[in-house]
């Protein structure tokens, strides 16, 4: 029986709204994208620890040194369906990890399911204040996300922790949001395992596994070793009923990094574009969905990829998973099966070449 990894972001609640409503919702969303002041083309400066500080005693003092750097996270979405128009809310959780003194401004890493496509994101403090985050930047292969809050007065920033260096078995504790209403839950493990390849959703990640316990709404939140240290994001769990303790966490080493390409270019270094982008079809069909900025003669729309570097692509994980290994300006070599629009008595369907097409493209750094 396989067992299914998901992100763990809580179940998101819907209602339906007035079109008032959703145009006040929609002032609120431009008022979260202003939220960063205009630096021009600055670089930005942000302060973070990542020494290492000394083992505490009990448990009790780590959580007393580092719980007020976990936030809790609340969204919400402006869909349309049908028609009508509804909020989807939705709640995680993220750490303070940086801090910016000449903007007064505050850095917060959750994962990128906890905001993705939220057009108004809330942080509330443990202290219980309440602040209008705005997005700086995000990245949905890794799951890391930036946001910032205003606030003049000092804030505890988390310390960035070492998680190479962890041992299996070492005690961790994580802090969140479970549920999206119990913003401040402490629980503990230890570490179960480093370097799992989990598939969670249409990535492969390489996580740290734990038994501490885990659950909705704890997405974005800390897992934190026992100096205090911030050396995990919580983002995925078992949702096998028979599988219990098994819990996933992105390495502090790999978020930090993710976050300092974040709030210094908007993109992480590396990642690339083929100028396309695909959807995922029935029957592990991935095919171009839109050519945005691909060379002439290579992709065209509706093309069925089969193969990327003699990789078969079977789903959007394979794809996923065969992009990764290229890099910016490697020479990638396509086979694809030209597809077009039929109509025939079901209806609209994509109906593809029985014989391939293959060609190279060249590999571009991802752009904000």
């Amino acid at each position: 029986m396989e067992t299914e990894i998901n992100s763990i972001m809580m179940n998101k609640r819907i209602r339906r709204i007035s079109l008032s409503v959703v145009l006040a919702t929609l002032v609120a969303a431009m008022c979260v994208a202003c939220g960063e002041p205009d630096n021009g083309a600055r670089k930005r400066i942000v302060s973070y620890t990542t020494v290492e500080t000394a083992v505490q005693s009990t448990t009790a003092d780590v959580v007393r040194r580092v719980a007020d750097t976990v936030v809790e996270i609340q969204t919400n979405t402006v869909i349309t369906q049908w028609g009508m128009q509804y909020v989807v809310s939705g709640a995680g959780s993220g750490v303070i990890v940086a801090h910016d003194a000449a903007f007064e401004t505050y850095y917060i890493v959750t994962n990128n399911h906890v905001i993705d496509g939220a057009s108004e994101i809330k942080v509330t403090l443990h202290s219980g204040d309440v602040y209008t985050a705005a997005l700086v930047a995000a990245d949905e292969r890794d799951d890391i996300a930036v946001v910032t809050i205003k606030e003049a007065s000092t804030l505890n920033v988390a310390i960035w922790g070492d998680s190479d260096s962890l041992q299996i078995g070492e005690d961790l504790i994580a802090i969140g949001n479970p549920l999206g209403s119990l913003g401040g839950t402490v629980t503990k493990g230890i570490l179960s395992a480093t370097k799992r390849s989990i598939p969670v959703g249409d990535y492969t990640m390489e996580l740290l596994q734990t038994d501490t316990a885990i659950n909705p709404g704890n997405s974005g939140g800390g897992l934190f070793n026992m100096r205090g240290n911030l050396i995990g994001i919580v983002n995925a769990k078992t949702s096998d009923e028979e599988v219990e303790g098994i819990c996933f966490a992105i390495p502090a080493n790999k978020a930090k990094a993710i976050f300092d390409d974040l709030v210094q270019d908007g993109v992480v270094s590396g990642r690339v574009n083929l100028g396309i982008n695909v959807a995922y079809g029935s029957n592990g069909t991935v095919y171009v969905n839109k050519v945005i900025a691909a060379e002439s003669g290579t992709f065209e729309q509706y093309d069925k990829i089969a193969e990327i570097n003699g990789i078969a692509i079977k789903s959007l994980l394979n794809y996923n998973d065969a992009i990764a290994t290229v890099k910016p300006d490697d020479v990638v070599a396509v086979k694809v099966y030209r597809g077009e629009l039929v109509q025939n008595r079901f209806g609209t369907v994509l109906s593809f070449a029985t014989e391939p097409t293959e060609f190279t493209v060249t590999a571009k750094q991802l752009t904000k």
